[in-house]
């Protein structure tokens, strides 16, 4: 089972079809599977039985993913597709904001309990600090003032730690050095459109970060909508940097101040960003590319390259445009005859 990790969030299941989709506008076969047991939800394609996910998206798609899920959220038009798979198809007109509400009804985030500092050795922690029961923090690690560690998160030796930060729902490596106001393990940006709006999507996922890494002021890494998102060993990131959730990034990476990477995107080894360079979602950086700031990203870039502009290019390309067009502008008009 693809189970939601306990060290951060409690699993109320399992539940019964029919109780899990009491209150959603949804139809399954009448009067079957209603007592079929749902004991988690996951990603469509890691899903398995006893589990309960949705697809949104084209059927080719949906046609390459093997469904081992109990129980699948899908429109009408990809009903018959997910049952010729053995799963039942449950009929959704916002399948993905139907899902969210599901989640919402599974999960919970672990409350946070407060422990006396005195519990943990050989660790520095500010009077104003407030440390979970059930957090691990490695010798050597210091904890500046109105910081906030939450339930299960567990943080290695030798970790600095500024005021204001908050790591929630992460496994933080050795050595690493957070500074004031970052927030580790907030929700990522999931909004389904349903019927009446926006639902938001309940991120039940985590936060690893390696060892040797530092985080820059206000930087905000969002945990995962399922599993975790990644910040490899030896990652330097300056001030109001912005990870999205899902985000996998490789060691030795180093973006400059107000970098923004969307959500689901993979980033190799040795990456380096300027300063102001956005990222769609859901693309590939190779290792060692370069990223020049104000570059706006929407496109993979293969290793070692590097690219520049808005949309972002090679930069030899996005030179030659701007050499092009510096020449168009100078060039004299023909005087009129």
């Amino acid at each position: 089972m693809s189970k939601v990790e306990e060290q951060f969030y409690k699993c109320l299941g399992p539940f019964n079809l029919a109780e899990l989709l009491d209150g959603l506008d949804v139809s399954i076969p009448e009067g079957q599977f209603c007592d079929i047991e749902i004991a988690n939800a996951a990603p469509v394609n890691k899903a398995q039985s006893g589990e309960i996910s949705y697809f949104e998206g084209k059927k080719n798609s949906l046609e390459a993913i093997e469904l081992g899920a109990e129980a699948c959220l899908v429109s009408a038009e990809l009903a018959a597709l997910a049952g010729r798979q053995n799963t039942l198809a449950i009929i959704s007109k916002t399948p993905r904001a139907d899902f969210a509400r599901i989640l919402s009804k599974l999960y919970v985030p672990l409350e946070l309990v407060e422990a006396s500092h005195d519990r943990f050795t050989d660790v520095k922690i500010a009077k104003s600090a407030v440390i979970s029961q059930s957090a691990k923090i490695g010798a050597g690690t210091v904890i500046g003032p109105n910081s906030v560690i939450g339930p299960g998160v567990e943080i290695g030796e030798a970790c600095r730690i500024g005021a204001n930060v908050v790591i929630e729902f992460a496994r933080v490596g050795n050595r690493c050095q957070i500074n004031h106001g970052v927030i580790i393990g907030g929700s990522g940006f999931g909004v389904a459109a349903g019927v009446d709006g926006g639902v938001d999507i309940p991120h039940v996922g985590a936060v690893t970060i390696g060892d040797d890494v530092s985080i820059g002021c206000q930087t905000t890494i969002d945990r995962s909508m399922f599993g975790a998102t990644e910040i490899g060993q030896g990652c330097k990131f300056d001030n109001f940097v912005q990870i999205a959730h899902n985000v996998k990034i490789g060691p030795d990476c180093m973006f400059a101040a107000q970098v923004g990477i969307s959500g689901s995107t993979i980033i190799g080894a040795g990456v380096i960003m300027g300063g102001q360079a956005g990222i769609a979602d859901h693309l590939n950086i190779g290792n060692g590319a370069m990223l020049a700031a104000n570059s706006g990203l929407m496109h993979d870039i293969p290793a070692g390259e590097k690219w520049s502009g808005y949309p972002a290019m090679p930069i030899r390309q996005h030179m030659r445009q701007i050499g092009t067009i510096k020449k168009l502008v100078q060039k004299k008009p023909k005087p009129d005859l």
